[in-house]
C-alpha cells in the first residue's frame, strides 16, 4: 500500500513539498531532509551529522553537521545580503538544528562558538541532552573543535532552542581531535540529580602523547563551574605508530557503568594502520582513582582487545575518506552488561572497507564473534532499545564505476537474544556517489549517528539532496523549495532561481 502527501503553494501552483511514506508491516519510518525553507538557497556541504533527543520531552531534538551561518556559495537573492552567500563564516556563532514536534519539522538557532571568516562554521561536533531540567528544556552538553584554531571546547546550554551563546565548560589544545559526547543525570544515591559528562577525544595525536586516547571527565557538569580531569585510557604501547585512533567512544549506562570503545594503534600495515579494538570499562562513573579500567585481558593490561591486529586502511571510497572514526558503541539501558561494538577494517589487501558488530553479555569480558558483516561500508552507529532491540545505521558503497551509488540502511535484530539483524534492512537512501563534488573532507562525514528513546530509534545521516523520490525508498519530506518532478532544488517559493545539488544532513525516525 503506498500513501502520498503533497502540500501545495497555490498563490505559485507549484509543488514546493512532497513526502511519500510507503506502509510495511509496522514500520512507519519518517525521513527529513532537515534543512529549513528559510535556508533553501543554501549549497553547503552539510556533512558529519550528530542527533541527540531529550529523554524527558521526545519532542525535542537538537542535531548538528557542518552547517554555516549563510547559504554557502548559493545564488543571489534579490534583497539579501551578499554575505549570506559565501563559504565563511559571516558572525561568531555557527547553528545546530533544533526540532520541537520531533523532528516533523526543523529549525537552526546559532549558538555554537565560531569565528568570523573561519572557512568552517566548526569543527567535529557533537551533542547530548543529560535528564537535567533547565525550565522547559534539558540540558545539552556539547563537544566541539573549535573553528579555526581546533582547540577541543565543551559546550553547555540550559536552552538549546535559542540563539544564545553556549557556555564554554572547558578546553583542551595541541593536536585534539573528534570530540564524542555522552551525558546521563545520577538517578539515585548521594548524587542523586547531578550531571556526569564524557567527552571522548584524541588527545596529542601526531606524536604528541603516543598513548592518545583519552576521555574528559566531569563528574557535576551541569554546576556553575564544574571541574573537569583528562583520564588517559590507553594502557599499552601504540608503538611506531605513535598515537591511538581518532575516535574514543563512550557509551554510559545510568547504573553507572561507562564503556569506551576506541583503536589501539600498534604499528603501520601496508597502506594502513595495525590496530586493536579495545572497550574500556569502568563500574562507578569514572569515580575512582584509576576510571576505566575495570576490564584486564590477558596480558595483564585495563581494556579488552575485541579484536587484535585488523588494518584500518586510508584512502577514499566514493569521495569519502576512510580511517579517520569508523567506530561505535552501544550498551543496553535495561542491562549494563550487554553492550554492542561496531567498527570498521580492511579484511585483504585488495578490499575496501568491512563494517562488523559483535556483542558481550558478560560486561565485555567475552565478545561474540562477528554477528554483522557488512562489506564496502563506513559510518557505523549502534542504539539499543527498551525491548532489547538493537539498531544499526551505516553506509554502503554500491555498484561500480559512474554507477557507484551511497546507501543508507538502518537495520535491527529481529529476535529476542539481539543476534539475528534484518539485514540489509531499511533502505533509507540510494543517491550517486560522485554528485555533488567533494568541497572538503569528510564527504558525508568520518560518523553518523543513531539513537534510542524507549521503543523508538531517531537518527541523521547525511546525503545528495536531489528531490528524487527514487532515491529515498521509505519516502521523504523536504521543506525546502523543491520539485519532485524536475528533481531540481529551488532557492525561492516561485521556483525562479534553481539551487545546484549538495550534501544535507537527514533525519529518521523508526519505531519499533
Amino acid at each position: 500500500m503506498e500513501r502520498v502527501w503533497i502540500s501545495v503553494a497555490r498563490k505559485y501552483k507549484l509543488f514546493v513539498a512532497m513526502s511519500v511514506v510507503l506502509c510495511c508491516g509496522c514500520d512507519h519510518v519518517r525521513v527529513v531532509n532537515m534543512v529549513p525553507r528559510s535556508r533553501s538557497g543554501e549549497t553547503c556541504q552539510d556533512s558529519e551529522p550528530t542527533i541527540t533527543v531529550n529523554p524527558e520531552n521526545h519532542e525535542q531534538i537538537a542535531a548538528s553537521a557542518f552547517t554555516w551561518d549563510n547559504l554557502c556559495n548559493a545564488p543571489g537573492m534579490p534583497g539579501i545580503p551578499a554575505s549570506w552567500f559565501q563559504l565563511g563564516m559571516t558572525g561568531s556563532y555557527a547553528p545546530i538544528y533544533i526540532s520541537v514536534d520531533r523532528g516533523k519539522r526543523w529549525h537552526v538557532a546559532t549558538n555554537v562558538p565560531s569565528t568570523i571568516g573561519a572557512t568552517t562554521p566548526t569543527g567535529d561536533i557533537t551533542l547530548h541532552f543529560s535528564r537535567t531540567k533547565a525550565g522547559s528544556t534539558d540540558v545539552l552538553y556539547t563537544g566541539i573543535l573549535h573553528s579555526p584554531d581546533y582547540s577541543m571546547n565543551v559546550l553547555r546550554t540550559q536552552d538549546f532552542r535559542l540563539n544564545t551563546p553556549m557556555t564554554l565548560l572547558d578546553t583542551r589544545t595541541i593536536n585534539v581531535d573528534q570530540p564524542h559526547t555522552q551525558a546521563a543525570t545520577v538517578p539515585s544515591g548521594p548524587d542523586a540529580g547531578k550531571d556526569r559528562l564524557y567527552v571522548g577525544f584524541n588527545n596529542g595525536y601526531g606524536g604528541v602523547n603516543p598513548q592518545s586516547a583519552t576521555v574528559d571527565l566531569s563528574l557535576d557538569a551541569d554546576a556553575a563551574a564544574p571541574s573537569f580531569s583528562i583520564s588517559g585510557i590507553e594502557k599499552r604501547s601504540t608503538g611506531p605508530a605513535g598515537q591511538d585512533g581518532f575516535a574514543q567512544v563512550p557509551a554510559v549506562n545510568r547504573d553507572g557503568t561507562v564503556y569506551v570503545a576506541f583503536y589501539g594503534w600498534r604499528g603501520w600495515s601496508g597502506g594502513g594502520v595495525a590496530s586493536d579494538v579495545v572497550v574500556m570499562r569502568d563500574d562507578s562513573w569514572g569515580t575512582g582513582g584509576t576510571p576505566f579500567t575495570a576490564l584486564v585481558d590477558s596480558d595483564g593490561f585495563a581494556g579488552k582487545r575485541v579484536v587484535k591486529n585488523v588494518t584500518l586502511t586510508f584512502g577514499n571510497m566514493g569521495q569519502q575518506r576512510l580511517g579517520a572514526s569508523n567506530m561505535a558503541i552501544a550498551v543496553d539501558p535495561e542491562d549494563s552488561s550487554r553492550v554492542y561494538v561496531a567498527w570498521g577494517d580492511q579484511p585483504t589487501a585488495t578490499s575496501n572497507q568491512t563494517l562488523h558488530v559483535q556483542r558481550s553479555t558478560d560486561r565485555g569480558v567475552t565478545w561474540s564473534g562477528d554477528l554483522l558483516t557488512v562489506p564496502n561500508a563506513v559510518s557505523p552507529a549502534l542504539a539499543i532499545n527498551n525491548h532489547r532491540k538493537v539498531g544499526f545505521l551505516y553506509q554502503k558503497l554500491t555498484g561500480s564505476g559512474a554507477s557507484q551509488r551511497w546507501e543508507t540502511h538502518f537495520t535491527r535484530t529481529k529476535n529476542h537474544d539481539g543476534t539475528v539483524f534484518d539485514d540489509p534492512g531499511l533502505v533509507l537512501s540510494t543517491t550517486p556517489s560522485a554528485t555533488p563534488s567533494i568541497i572538503f573532507n569528510p564527504y558525508l562525514g568520518d560518523y553518523e549517528h543513531v539513537v534510542a528513546v524507549k521503543e523508538d530509534f531517531y537518527g541523521i545521516f547525511t546525503a545528495a539532496n536531489s528531490p528524487d523520490l527514487a532515491n529515498f525508498p521509505n519516502g521523504v519530506e523536504y521543506h525546502r523549495h523543491a520539485d519532485f518532478n524536475t528533481h531540481q532544488l529551488f532557492a525561492d517559493a516561485g521556483h525562479t532561481i534553481p539551487v545546484s545539488v549538495s550534501i544535507d544532513p537527514y533525519f529518521f525516525h523508526v519505531p519499533e
